[in-house]
Parts: C-alpha cells; sequence; structure tokens
C-alpha cells in the first residue's frame, strides 16, 4: 500500500531550497523531484537523489516501505511515515516523518546525513542546506571498489564436493572457516553436515543454509574433516563439535553494499544462485572458462551455493557470455576442485539474476566451553513462522534443570530486518499464570534477520522449572516468530512435539500452547552453567 503523509503546495512563489555537499551543489530535475520545506519548517529531500549524490548504496523495500542507505560502514534505513529512522539498528527519534510523493520518497535531510555523520547547516538567507562531511578515514569501514579475501588470509582451501549435491555444506562450512581465519585455521567435515543434519534428505538431494543453521547451533557440528572424511557414504557419530556457533546474519537480498561490509567485517558470504550446467564443464550461454566467469539472466530458480569471498566493481562486462549492462562481478569459492576456474574461484556478475538474494555470514563463533549446557525443543531449527497477523508478539519455552544452574543467555531467530526484541525470564514456572511474574532482563533492535545470542550482564539462578521469553517486534511482518513445525511433509518428518514445552501470546497475559494448537515448537534456546 502506497503511504502518503505529506503534501507539496502548489504555489508558483514557493521557493525550492537547495542543497550543497562539501561546495557543490546537487543538481534535482522533474525525474528525481526537488526539495521542499514540509509543514514541521523541516527541509525534505529526494531520497534516492541526495543519498547518492553523497556516495551512498541505496536500496527501496516495498514490503516494508522502507528506504535505505550504506555508506563508509553505516547503514541508516528510513520507515515512511514514522518519526524516526534506524542508524545500525538504532532508533533515532525525528521531528518530522519521511514520505512518498508521485512514487518518490522524500526523507528528513538533517536527521538522515547526520547520521553518517555530516554536518548539516540551514543558510536562512539563501535557503539553502549546507552539508560537510569528512568520511571515515579507517581502510576497514570503507568498501573498496576491489577486495579480496585471500590477499587477508581469510580463505581456506579449495575442496570437491564431487557428484554429490552437498554444495550447500561446502558453502556452509567455508564461510564458517573463512570467519574464524587468520586466528584460527580449521578443516571442518562437509560429510558430517550434509549427512547427520537431521533433515528427511539425502546428500544427494541438497540442502540450504537454514539447514546448515539448524546443525550448527543445536551444537551438533562442526567437526574435524580427519575424523569424518568425505564421499565415504557414512558418517562418525562420535566425532567432537569443535565450534559452537551463537549468531549468524541474513545479509537482505541484493544488498550488495551490506554483502561486501560483512565481507570485509567477518569472512566470507554463503550466497545461492542458478546454474544452467551444474557440472561447469564446458562453455554455456552463461558460463565462460576462458575468463572463469557467470551470467545468469533467466527465469529458474536457485541450484547452487558458493562462498563470495570479493568482488571488483571494475570488472569488464565484455568477459562474460552474455553481456550484461554494466561492469562488475563478485569473486566466488566453488566447491568443484582447482581444476575449475581460475583454480576453483570463479567471477559472478552483479546482474545475475540470483546471486545475492540468499545470503548468511557467521559472525559469533564461540569455544565449546561457553556455556555448560544448551536446552533446545527445536532440533531443525526455523523451519516457519508463526503469530498472530501483527508485526509483535511474544514467545516462550518452559525447560527444566536438574539442580541449580546459572542462566547466562538465550538465543533465537529475528525473522526479518531491525526486529526489537525485549528478553524476559520466569525463574520459577507452574502454569500459564507464572508469565505474570516474568521480569524484563535485556532489550535491543537486530538492524539484519538472523540467529542471535543475547548473553545477560548478570547470570540468573535457576533450578527446576524456569521460562525464557522473548517479546519480538518485526515491523511489517505478520508472523515475526521463528518455529520448527510438524507436518505432513517428508524432508521434515523427524520434527519430535514431545520435547519442548512452547508458548506464544498476543499481548504477554493471555497465552497458548503451540505444540498443541500449531503442533509446532518455539526456536527459542536457553544456555546454562552447573553450579558446584
Amino acid at each position: 500500500m502506497l503511504i502518503t503523509v505529506m503534501y507539496i503546495p502548489i504555489d508558483a512563489q514557493v521557493s525550492v531550497p537547495t542543497v550543497e555537499y562539501n561546495g557543490k551543489k546537487i543538481t534535482y530535475n522533474d525525474t528525481y523531484g526537488y526539495p521542499f520545506i514540509d509543514e514541521n519548517d523541516r527541509t525534505q529531500v529526494p531520497f534516492r537523489r541526495t543519498l547518492e549524490a553523497i556516495g551512498a548504496s541505496v536500496s527501496w523495500n516495498a514490503k516494508k516501505q522502507m528506504a535505505s542507505a550504506v555508506k563508509d560502514g553505516i547503514r541508516v534505513d528510513v520507515p515512511i511515515g514514522e518519526m524516526y529512522i534506524y542508524k545500525n539498528g538504532e532508533k533515532i527519534l525525528n521531528d518530522t516523518k519521511s514520505g512518498i510523493i508521485d512514487d518518490r520518497t522524500y526523507l528528513p535531510i538533517r536527521v538522515v546525513l547526520e547520521a553518517f555523520g555530516s554536518t548539516v547547516t540551514w543558510n536562512q538567507s539563501e535557503q539553502k542546506v549546507v552539508v560537510s562531511y569528512q568520511g571515515e578515514t579507517n581502510l576497514f569501514t570503507r568498501i573498496p571498489a576491489k577486495y579480496d579475501l585471500r590477499n587477508h588470509k581469510k580463505v581456506t582451501p579449495i575442496k570437491n564436493q564431487f557428484d554429490t549435491g552437498a554444495c550447500w555444506a561446502f558453502a556452509s562450512l567455508g564461510a564458517l572457516e573463512s570467519a574464524l581465519l587468520p586466528g584460527e585455521t580449521w578443516d571442518f567435515s562437509e560429510d558430517h553436515l550434509s549427512l547427520g543434519h537431521g533433515y528427511n534428505l539425502s546428500q544427494a538431494k541438497g540442502g540450504n543454509y537454514m539447514i546448515a543453521l539448524s546443525y550448527l547451533t543445536r551444537w551438533s557440528g562442526p567437526v574435524l574433516e580427519k575424523e569424518d572424511p568425505f564421499n565415504d557414504k557414512r558418517t562418525n557419530p562420535n566425532a567432537s563439535v569443535m565450534k559452537h556457533l551463537q549468531e549468524a546474519q541474513f545479509i537482505p537480498a541484493k544488498d550488495y553494499a551490506g554483502i561486501k561490509v560483512a565481507i570485509m567485517n567477518h569472512g566470507g558470504v554463503q550466497s545461492s544462485m542458478h546454474v544452467s550446467d551444474l557440472t561447469f564443464t564446458s562453455s554455456t550461454d552463461f558460463y565462460n572458462p576462458d575468463t572463469a566467469s557467470y551470467y545468469y539472466n533467466g527465469n529458474k530458480t536457485i541450484n547452487h551455493d558458493v562462498v563470495l569471498i570479493g568482488w571488483d566493481d571494475n570488472y569488464p562486462k565484455e568477459n562474460f557470455n552474455i553481456q550484461p549492462r554494466r561492469n562488475g562481478a563478485f569473486l566466488a569459492k566453488n566447491s568443484y576442485g582447482t581444476a575449475f576456474g581460475q583454480e576453483g574461484y570463479f567471477y559472478i556478475s552483479y546482474e545475475d539474476i540470483q546471486i545475492g538474494t540468499l545470503n548468511i555470514v557467521y559472525t559469533r563463533i564461540d569455544p565449546v566451553d561457553n556455556y555448560d549446557k544448551i536446552y533446545q525443543a527445536d532440533w531443525l531449527g526455523f523451519i516457519g513462522q508463526i503469530g498472530y497477523g501483527e508485526e509483535t508478539a511474544y514467545f516462550s519455552n518452559v525447560y527444566e534443570t536438574q539442580g541449580i544452574e546459572n542462566l547466562k543467555a538465550v538465543s533465537f531467530y529475528a525473522t526479518d530486518e531491525m526486529s526489537a526484541y525485549e528478553v524476559y525470564v520466569v525463574n520459577n514456572f507452574e502454569s500459564k499464570d507464572s508469565f505474570n511474574a516474568m521480569r524484563l532482563i535485556k532489550r535491543g533492535t537486530k538492524e539484519y534477520g538472523g540467529y542471535y545470542t543475547i548473553d545477560f550482564e548478570t547470570p540468573i539462578r535457576v533450578n527446576g522449572r524456569y521460562a525464557v521469553v522473548v517479546k519480538i517486534t518485526t515491523p511489517n511482518s505478520e508472523y515475526p516468530v521463528a518455529a520448527e513445525f510438524k507436518k505432513d511433509n517428508s524432508w521434515i518428518s523427524t520434527v519430535n512435539l514431545d520435547d519442548g514445552e512452547g508458548y506464544m501470546s498476543y499481548d504477554g497475559i493471555k497465552w497458548d500452547d503451540v505444540e498443541e494448537t500449531l503442533s509446532a515448537n518455539i526456536s527459542l534456546k536457553a544456555f546454562t552453567n552447573s553450579i558446584e
């Protein structure tokens, strides 16, 4: 639905403010729209033209009615019709609203550009907004035109999936290994992941990063390659888990600036694509083996996963068999062995129809002694979403200790961007009435969808039955709660509804039993340490 929250008076004598950025006037026209003074006496400017003029990458989310811009490692999100913006997930209040006029997005210039670190002043006599910006000098927060994680010793060796459907497992663990470099070098087992993920899917049937995420977040892996070698058609149930994944972020579809920042800050980004020839053995309409370049412009769905390890904004469009409109490509690590591409790597055009639509980066990987115990009911992780048709819901799991323990943290999924959360605890849980005693422990906002662990500043002593509760608000979502479903579907037939006690509430007062009413388990884990 199109939201219009302001208007421009039709008055020939109304002056149009000018905008000057670092001494240079930003030009506007009928296509972009023009700046104007709104009813709150604040200067509004066309979003795309203004932000691109200052060097930001911009995007528009029609579903959420939200404009976004990224520059120098700072992401600003502007919800249409709201008296606030977000800077890297933190809400900043404002005294006027953004809006849409004639299909153009307008934003209040001061609050947005100050969020990027600019100085914004108003010259009354000249009716001019003067913006000055020095920029960030730290190279690690800037996005260069070309980048390669291999130059930073953050890529593990190329592997070969052979004739299996395990590309997703190689991409998941390749990204995980990359995130741990250069300080830690690991070789994790794709066999253990692709055979032991818990879903009713064979290795040949493939998978995706959500399946990998369920395996990693429940602490089933990763294990060492040497303890479970690939392609021997069996898995080692006694292999030792070497790391505990506690956070992963979903980079929004086609948010290339977000992908690049994630690569620089964390390591390889796992991303999905469509390959027309799953073997890449010869030249096709879409793959050029001479330049190891790929560009798919068809309409088929994803069927392959790779690790994005860099990019080149000036990669020549002439290198592709089908020429895209502009230069630029991501550098990808594949799992077809070193004989493929450029010793296992290849370039994917920025204009490829599928690359960059599904992306994950692993952002917190702990040693295995981070907590003593994990309490969980969602063995297969985030399968679907539940809620009440509103962007806010409460959800809870009840767990039981066998003695006195210190509750140290909880983890849950943010199902989409800009999710605000509140974490509560009920120390002694007897019935639904016990929710009346829940107390707030922590609150915050997560910029991206993903899996997050929230550590408590002070451990909470629990003994016997206790409840962990999260209130989640995900803008423009009708079903903001992640859950594991029991459905008549062969690949999730292993879901067990007897291993948890989960609840969901519209208002935090009246609670529904989700196992009974929705045949689902709540995706909400708890972590404790034993007390000697």
